[in-house]
């Protein structure tokens, strides 16, 4: 264990009102746990578990309590780019010149994949072009691409890069990634990234013109969004929903508008442009 995790232990025992000995029964002597919480010597990490357990607390909060209640800066930068609900060039560069930072100090695959993530998102706000944005995290899916199953962080990079894969390899991917997720089915709700995943297979297909299958993906996907309550997402699947019932000569217009408005009253202009320029564009196909 690392020097002054004790100390961070001593704060939330106390703060809960727990004694020394109630929080070290079954895993340490009482002169054994107070040398831990007062002079921060180690324990073993099962021990620190079942100590954590006690103060009924999770590895994850005590990591985000004990680093003064925020993620560290590795973490920091992983989550950011999981936030993003669009490519935004300006935030995307931001983000990629901060890891470049960190890298220079530290050697860390992962962050050197996620920097791969960047440049690849960032090539294609700036030309458009799949196959030259692909360039980047080519060395990304061929390490992912080798494993019998993936692992959480694993699918996270997979559903940022998804889109850039032609249609059929994406829909074989999609499928070794729901697996995945569904290990994971009660790990901390693990089953909303199925939501970006299909997401963007529904762009893929409304790209090949696939209409029909677009629109039974977005439905799947509005059930998720509507399970785990994301509106920016369902207000996105409503619109694809609408430009995909347009295009197979049906009426979308009242997904279209009932999307927008929820976009707006989510306050979430640049998603609006975004769709807008989208509905555009489907539309000048279909005259």
């Amino acid at each position: 264990m690392t020097k002054e995790i004790g100390s961070t232990i001593s704060v939330i025992r106390r703060n809960k009102g727990y004694s020394q000995g109630y929080v070290s029964e079954g895993s340490l002597t009482q002169g054994a746990y107070s040398k831990f919480e007062n002079l921060n010597t180690g324990i073993r990490i099962n021990t620190f578990k079942e100590l954590l357990a006690k103060l009924e607390m999770s590895l994850d909060e005590f990591g985000f309590i004990h680093n003064g209640y925020k993620y560290n800066v590795r973490d920091q930068l992983i989550n950011r780019l999981f936030d993003l609900s669009y490519n935004n060039k300006q935030k995307l560069e931001q983000l990629l010149a901060e890891v470049t930072e960190y890298l220079k100090v530290q050697d860390d695959i992962l962050l050197e994949n996620l920097s791969k993530i960047c440049e690849s998102l960032i090539l294609l706000s700036e030309t458009g072009k799949i196959e030259q944005a692909r360039i980047p995290v080519q060395d990304v899916w061929d390490s992912l691409s080798k494993r019998n199953h993936f692992y959480i962080i694993d699918i996270y990079f997979i559903s940022s890069i998804l889109f850039l894969f032609p249609l059929e390899t994406a829909l074989e991917i999609k499928k070794f990634a729901f697996r995945s997720i569904d290990r994971y089915k009660d790990f901390q709700n693990i089953e909303r990234i199925k939501i970006n995943i299909s997401i963007n297979i529904t762009l893929l297909l409304m790209k090949e013109g696939r209409f029909s299958e677009a629109l039974d993906e977005t439905t799947q996907i509005i059930n998720l969004c509507k399970k785990h309550r994301d509106y920016l997402r369902l207000a996105i699947c409503y619109v694809r929903k609408g430009i995909c019932l347009n295009s197979i000569e049906m009426s979308g217009e009242n997904w279209i508008l009932k999307g927008i408005n929820m976009l707006i009253a989510l306050e979430e202009d640049n998603m609006v442009e975004i769709l807008e320029d989208e509905i555009k564009r489907y539309e000048k196909i279909l005259v």
